[in-house]
C-alpha cells in the first residue's frame, strides 16, 4: 500500500483537509456564539440606557416596562429575559442582590477571623471594579442628582447590607444585632463603601472603587480590633 494513502481509498490531500476543516468549522461556531453574545450586550445595553433615559426625563414611578421597552426597540417580554423587574434596571446588576452576595461572602469566612478583618475581607469580594460596575454605578449616581427623590430607595440598599453586617457580627461575638459592637462595625463598613463612592464620582478616573473602600475601612475601624472579637 502507498504509505501516503489512507485507508478506505480516501488519499493523504484529503485526510489532511479534514483537520482544516474541523478547525474552520469550529472557528465559525464560536463566531457565530460571540456574535450572539454581543447581541444580548446590544439589547441589555439599549434597555438600561433606555429605562436611566425615562427615568431622568419622567420620573421613575411615571415610567412603565413597556415604556422602557419600546423606547429600545424591542418586545416586553425580551425586557424580562435581562431584568428582573423595573426595580432590577434602577439598580443595575452591581447592586441588584448586593446583600446575598454580600451574605455568601460573609458565610464563606473562615471562623477563625476576627469579625473586623472577616467583614473587610467579605467586602473585597463583592468588586466594584470592572468597567462596567464603575460604569453602572456612575450613570446612577448621576441619576441621582436629577433625581433626589430616588435618594430613599438607594438607602435601602445601604440599611439591608448594614443589617446583614450587624447579624453576622452579632452571631460572631454572641451578642444581639443591635448591641453597639455590631452597630458599630457595621456603620464602618456601610461608611466606607459610601465614602468609596463619593470619591469615585468626584473622580471617576482615579483610583479603584475598592482600593478606596479598603482605606477608608481600616481608617474606620482602627479602633475595633480589639473591641470587637
Amino acid at each position: 500500500m502507498n504509505p501516503l494513502s489512507s485507508p478506505a481509498g480516501t488519499s493523504a490531500a484529503d485526510a489532511s483537509a479534514e483537520p482544516a476543516a474541523g478547525a474552520a468549522t469550529a472557528e465559525a461556531g464560536v463566531d457565530v456564539l460571540n456574535r450572539r453574545e454581543r447581541k444580548k450586550r446590544e439589547t441589555r445595553d439599549a434597555l438600561e440606557a433606555a429605562a436611566l433615559r425615562l427615568f431622568a426625563e419622567k420620573g421613575y414611578d411615571e415610567t412603565t416596562v413597556e415604556e422602557i421597552a419600546e423606547a429600545a426597540d424591542v418586545a416586553v417580554r425580551t425586557f424580562f429575559r435581562y431584568f428582573q423587574s423595573k426595580q432590577h434596571v434602577l439598580f443595575g446588576d452591581v447592586a441588584h442582590d448586593v446583600t446575598g452576595r454580600l451574605r455568601a461572602a460573609l458565610d464563606a469566612q473562615p471562623a477563625a477571623l476576627a469579625p473586623v478583618v472577616a467583614v473587610g475581607a467579605a467586602l473585597e469580594l463583592l468588586g466594584l471594579d470592572s468597567d462596567d460596575e464603575r460604569r453602572q454605578i456612575l450613570d446612577r449616581m448621576r441619576l441621582l442628582e436629577k433625581l433626589p427623590e430616588l435618594a430613599g430607595t438607594y438607602h435601602m440598599i445601604f440599611q439591608d447590607l448594614h443589617d446583614v453586617i450587624a447579624d453576622y457580627t452579632a452571631d460572631r461575638i454572641g451578642a444581639m444585632p443591635k448591641d453597639l459592637h455590631p452597630q458599630l462595625l457595621a456603620s464602618a463598613a456601610t461608611g466606607s463603601i459610601k465614602a468609596a463612592l463619593l470619591v469615585f464620582e468626584n473622580a471617576p478616573d482615579g483610583r479603584p472603587i475598592s482600593e478606596v473602600r479598603a482605606e477608608a475601612y481600616e481608617l474606620m475601624t482602627a479602633g475595633l480590633h480589639g473591641v470587637v472579637r
